[in-house]
């Protein structure tokens, strides 16, 4: 289905990710906060982990299911998580 995944069977869910420079990612429709430390923080959002490196990181957290990590970016990936995975896309 591209890059969201049906929940409740008919609603469409996004990961979207946004960088504002290199201080801040933005990441909307977050299931959960895996890890975060100093030099990484990862997120599930929608189907995909979001690992976002750098320095100095920290991580806030929304009731909108949004979260933030702040401090010094220095790269986002974004992986496709399998359906067999725990809290995988189905």
């Amino acid at each position: 289905m591209g890059s969201f995944e049906l929940t409740g069977g008919r609603v469409p869910v996004r990961s979207v990710v946004t960088i504002d420079g290199d201080s801040e990612v933005l990441i909307e429709n977050c299931r959960r906060l895996v890890e975060c430390s100093e030099i990484k923080c990862s997120v599930i959002s929608a189907g995909f982990l979001v690992e976002v490196w750098g320095s100095g990181l920290s991580a806030s957290s929304y009731a909108n299911g949004s979260a933030s990590i702040c401090g010094r970016i220095q790269s986002v990936n974004v992986t496709r998580r399998s359906s067999r995975g725990e809290g995988g896309s189905r």
